[in-house]
């Protein structure tokens, strides 16, 4: 058994300091890969960054030779059998639900962040071992062995987990069926526990009654409530881990409704991704890049899934569900990257930019994007009598409980297959997953026919809805609509010397004094009378059967 143990000797320095032990049965090269990304974000993270002191000893505690053979893979040539050591320090420096952290009060660690994969003994149990005696409340989403102890079947599941020794941990807990739901936070808590638990258990028990089954007989939500500003996810097998705050903003029930939203979320995942997974991400290799074309389903169906068993479960009501919603279409209304980039386009170049602004309208948000996309399929669903949940059903039966990886076309042919007549369904899979039409007059139609209506509004920006100039609050332009006049004249970063601007009285063209990277510039915008960038707003107008099938 490959042995990992983790102490902290200096929590004020944020560096872990981790020791690998292993059994040289033959004289052969052993090889070492860290992983480079973690699952959930399709990125380059390269972890090894954070490595200093990597040392080999052997079992009399002789240091022993080794070499890198690339950033973040080492070779270690044994020249007798018996047991090495691997040990090396992590610097433990960045909260959020992907990361890890140090500090007085706490050792928190995405295992995969970390932790090392020994090649050719990938299957083999890891056990790890906590030696934090200064942080005696010690979790983990791995297997325990004992109070300080835990076991992985393979590096898989190791790096599929989350370590958190603390000084103090608030823990709740509750049942549904046969799985065991256990509620970790750290931090303050300033809200009922109560209701906390009732909604948490509402959804949990909708979705676990919608898939039929729990994929685990034991799940973890790991909260880190955080004295600042903050909102993460990540989902894995057996927990999640969620970063929110500031801690005390829980009071507002609109904050309330944030951590009801990302923590339904991140239980879908414990069916999608975690186990109803594209084939090219099963097994994940961490060691480089693993492009998918699956974004819609990865995170799209997710992210609308998400907040819609709030609804289904009573958690939120239509009004709750409906303002909720908008800020999708909000986020997805500002983006014209349809005109570019599809979303599967979109989620194979997740490496490239998927999690960062990129350049102007190059592709979709997969997150956005895929949930329009996904209230959509569902709509077209329940008028042949199934629905997205049944479909997503039918993923779990036949790969995801399993454990088998699916093709995209799998996914669309499980579409397919509800529909008696495809012509519609074909067109839109065209047209929206493949093609390059703007979704919205689709959505408009399909939300009218569940008795929910778009109503445009436009705010008291004149510059932005009259003239298509999005500015900050400091008059530095960040968004130009390229179908306004302005988008032939301003660049944006450019800054507006003469903020704020008052909207003319006359026809004349509007005067800006431009700060253009240094470069002092007087412009004329001529005015329009666009109507641009829309705000929608959602409202239930007829509701009907149809509704009552969506919202069950």
């Amino acid at each position: 058994m490959i042995k990992v143990q983790i102490s902290c000797k200096n929590p004020a320095s944020q560096f872990i300091q981790i020791r690998l032990g292993l059994d040289v049965l033959e004289e052969k090269s052993i090889f070492l890969q860290l992983p480079a990304w973690r699952a959930g974000r399709y990125q380059l993270a390269n972890y090894a960054q954070n490595i200093r002191g990597f040392r080999v000893f052997d079992e009399k505690k002789n240091q022993k030779p080794f070499a890198k053979s690339s950033k973040d893979r080492w070779e270690i040539i044994p020249t007798t059998n018996g047991k090495i050591q691997i040990e090396y320090e992590y610097w433990a420096g960045k909260m959020d639900a992907g990361s890890a952290w140090a500090d007085d009060e706490q050792v928190y660690v995405n295992l995969v962040n970390c932790c090392i994969e020994v090649l050719e003994k990938s299957e083999e149990a890891i056990e790890v071992t906590l030696n934090l005696p200064d942080f005696p409340q010690q979790i983990s989403t791995l297997s325990p062995l004992s109070s300080s102890k835990w076991t992985a079947e393979n590096f898989q599941m190791l790096a599929d987990s989350t370590i958190l020794a603390a000084k103090n941990l608030i823990h709740w807990e509750y049942k549904v069926g046969k799985t065991n739901f256990r509620i970790w936070i750290h931090g303050m808590v300033h809200f009922d526990q109560n209701l906390f638990l009732d909604r948490f258990k509402a959804f949990s028990e909708k979705l676990i009654h919608d898939f039929g089954e729990f994929p685990e007989e034991e799940y973890h939500f790991i909260f880190q409530f955080l004295s600042y500003p903050h909102y993460h996810g990540v989902e894995h097998r057996r927990g999640t881990v969620i970063t929110f705050g500031p801690a005390e903003s829980l009071q507002d029930f609109a904050q309330m409704e944030e951590l009801l939203g990302v923590s339904c979320h991140e239980l879908y995942h414990a069916w999608n991704v975690c186990r109803i997974r594209p084939k090219e991400l099963l097994p994940y290799d961490f060691s480089k890049e693993t492009y998918t074309q699956a974004g819609l389903v990865l995170e799209g169906v997710t992210t609308y899934m998400g907040d819609l068993y709030l609804l289904k479960s009573g958690v939120y009501d239509l009004e709750t569900y409906l303002r909720h919603f908008e800020k999708v279409i909000a986020r997805e209304a500002s983006n014209f990257g349809w005109k570019n980039y599809t979303i599967q386009e979109s989620s194979f170049d997740l490496w490239l930019d998927g999690y960062v602004a990129g350049i102007p309208d190059r592709r979709v948000n997969i997150y956005t994007r895929g949930a329009l996309l996904a209230i959509c399929l569902d709509i077209l669903l329940l008028k042949t009598g199934s629905s997205l949940a049944t479909v997503m059903k039918k993923m779990w039966e036949r790969f995801g409980k399993p454990f088998k990886g699916y093709e995209f076309q799998d996914f669309e042919n499980l579409i397919f297959a509800e529909f008696a007549e495809q012509i519609e369904i074909k067109q839109f899979f065209i047209d929206f997953v493949y093609g390059y039409q703007n979704l919205f007059p689709k959505l408009e139609s399909l939300l009218n026919e569940i008795g929910i209506e778009i109503q445009e509004t436009f705010g008291e920006d004149w510059l932005l809805h009259q003239l298509g100039i999005r500015t900050s609050s400091e008059g530095e332009i960040t968004q130009i609509h390229p179908e306004s006049r302005a988008f032939f004249t301003l660049m944006k970063n450019d800054r507006i010397i003469n903020w704020p601007i008052e909207k003319p009285l006359d026809s004349n063209p509007l005067k800006l004094q431009i700060d253009r990277f240094g470069r002092f510039l007087e412009l004329n915008v001529f005015l329009e009378n666009g109507n641009f960038f829309p705000v929608y707003r959602l409202f239930p107008k007829e509701l009907n059967s149809l509704s009552e099938k969506w919202m069950a």
